[in-house]
């Protein structure tokens, strides 16, 4: 499913089209809709999906504090401030302020809420100019460098402060959202800047990134191959796959490699899993079999400490991640039981998937296993939110 520009008769309109699985965008039509940022962070995007004249569009239900999804994402994301016409996105440089259009925006139908909302996730932003040069933008990567961006603004510099005022734009309890979009227009004008003004404040904060800003191409290779309305993917997969991703990009940078020998310490390279002690041998291997693994990777606080994370080898820590495994904590008997979901049972008996090593590992994690300070232990708030988020 994705929200795209329909740029026939005039400036451009955005539609929801498409399935998620077997949901259909009409079936969401007139519900209000918001944005899932990461599973902490909805924005309301006080619009709804409806035939307009015949045709189906996205209408703000109030104007004074709201922007349509493509500035209010790009406002989010630091990007250059899109064009909403096509054809007038042009400039010397195509990826910069009014010299590109958003064009598609890829979404997983992520749950609604008690009042009927439709709560959509970005995955991916098409990104386009009128010499039809493209980019995509996967959402969970460059919304990582925007969080990371405010954990590390913390000094006072008028662009710290800028970054802090965009936080709080973001994350505050009525987000305004042409505040969001004038913070990260005030951001630009500090690095000084109508380009991608994202790398050049990691830059002044001396932030370092492994992501790559755009992954270019022409766009209409990029529609083709990445953007078709139709997902097959179901709503509980769709979740596990973004669960994943924002797996993937948790680790990158400093404070992930400070978390990551942190995890492994605490837990002496063992396996909280299988019990298996696989530290670095410098004379046989050049890493450790044991990962850190993140447990709510999507944070905006804290995400790098060690109750928030788990010592797994190479496989658990796949299986983790994934969705094979479920960790949860019962606070009457102070103990965290490992579990095989039997969602994934099923499948695995439709796939033959082998999961005898698994099931050996299941049921109560001896406490031995866990770092001998309780106060780092697995914080059973985030395992919480991870099962809710997961399995539902």
């Amino acid at each position: 499913m994705r929200i795209a520009l329909r740029t026939s008769g005039g400036r451009g309109e955005y539609e929801l089209a498409g399935k998620q699985g077997e949901i259909a965008a009409s079936s969401l039509f007139d519900r209000p809709l918001l944005y899932e940022l990461t599973p902490e962070i909805i924005l309301p995007g006080r619009c709804v999906a409806s035939r307009f004249q015949g045709k189906p569009r996205i209408r703000l239900l109030e104007h004074q504090n709201t922007t349509h999804c493509y500035l209010l994402l790009a406002g989010v994301l630091l990007l250059p401030k899109p064009k909403r016409e096509l054809s007038a996105a042009v400039g010397p440089v195509w990826f910069s302020r009014d010299a590109y259009s958003i064009t598609a925006i890829k979404v997983d139908v992520s749950g609604e809420t008690e009042e009927g909302g439709i709560v959509l996730r970005p995955t991916d932003l098409l990104l386009e100019n009128a010499g039809h040069d493209g980019a995509q933008i996967i959402f969970a990567e460059r919304m990582s460098r925007v969080i990371r961006l405010w954990e590390t603004a913390s000094g006072s510099t008028n662009l710290e402060k800028a970054i802090r005022r965009h936080q709080d734009a973001v994350t505050g309890d009525a987000p305004d959202h042409k505040q969001i979009e004038h913070c990260a227009s005030a951001i630009a004008e500090l690095v000084n800047t109508k380009e991608d003004p994202l790398p050049l404040a990691e830059y002044a904060l001396s932030i370092e990134h492994t992501a790559p800003a755009l992954q270019t191409a022409p766009a209409a290779q990029l529609r083709s191959t990445t953007f078709s309305e139709d997902d097959r993917l179901t709503q509980f997969e769709a979740r596990l796959e973004r669960v994943k991703q924002w797996r993937a990009v948790a680790v990158r940078g400093h404070a992930g490699r400070k978390f990551r020998n942190q995890v492994m310490r605490h837990y002496d390279h063992r396996c909280v899993f299988s019990g298996d002690r696989l530290p670095k041998m410098t004379d046989v291997t050049d890493s450790a079999g044991v990962d850190a693994a993140h447990i709510l990777p999507w944070s905006t606080h804290n995400i790098n400490i060690v109750p928030n994370g788990l010592c797994l080898n190479k496989l658990c820590h796949w299986a983790f991640d994934a969705g094979v495994f479920r960790l949860d904590f019962f606070e009457g008997i102070n103990q965290y039981v490992l579990q095989i979901p039997e969602s994934v049972r099923e499948a695995a008996s439709r796939h033959s998937f082998d999961l005898d090593y698994f099931e050996r590992l299941t049921g109560p994690v001896p406490r031995a296993r866990l770092p001998s300070d309780q106060s780092e232990w697995p914080a059973p708030t985030a395992l919480n939110r991870l099962n809710q988020v997961m399995f539902g």
